[in-house]
């Protein structure tokens, strides 16, 4: 199963030159304790920005043919990101998508829990995440931090 976790403002802003436009010290802890244990998928970009595998989860990077790095225990390169979310749609694993913007606009269709960190204000973005209509979901729970509110949704079955 695919989860997808993001923080994006209320225009959808999830990224400005590469990098986060705030710094939201319990949504990079919500963040670390919902992956925390599990497979991971990004864009290549994304984690290239981050520099580094994140401890104590395993990432799979999506990326072009001939982009790939050295596969490692903790790091699995992907060139076909269509055949990896529908050879693992119906698992029991819950795999966290975690960006960038190309991954979450792929991703979206197959992910039933979102993990939406919705942040206060608007900020200036180059990267947006892909609109949704939370009609297709179910609130699961709501929490209110300093700067964000974190909404669990769960995709509505037809």
């Amino acid at each position: 199963m695919f989860s997808l976790i993001v923080a994006h403002d209320k225009d959808f802003a999830i990224g400005n030159k590469g990098q986060i436009p705030w710094h939201l010290k319990e949504d990079f802890k919500q963040f670390k304790e919902k992956t925390v244990g599990k497979r991971i998928l990004m864009g290549k970009v994304t984690f290239d920005g981050i520099g580094k595998p994140l401890p104590d989860r395993h990432t799979v990077v999506a990326c072009f043919k001939g982009e790939e790095g050295e596969n490692t225990e903790n790091v699995t390169y992907i060139t076909d990101l269509y055949k990896f979310l529908e050879d693992n749609k119906d698992s029991d694993e819950e795999i966290m998508v975690c960006g960038g913007m190309g991954i979450y606009k792929i991703a979206l269709p197959y992910c039933k829990k979102l993990y939406i960190s919705l942040v206060d204000g608007k900020h200036e973005a180059d990267a947006f995440f892909p609109y949704y209509d939370v009609n297709d979901y179910d609130i699961l729970k709501t929490t209110n931090y300093d700067g964000f509110t974190l909404i669990e949704y769960q995709k509505r079955e037809n």
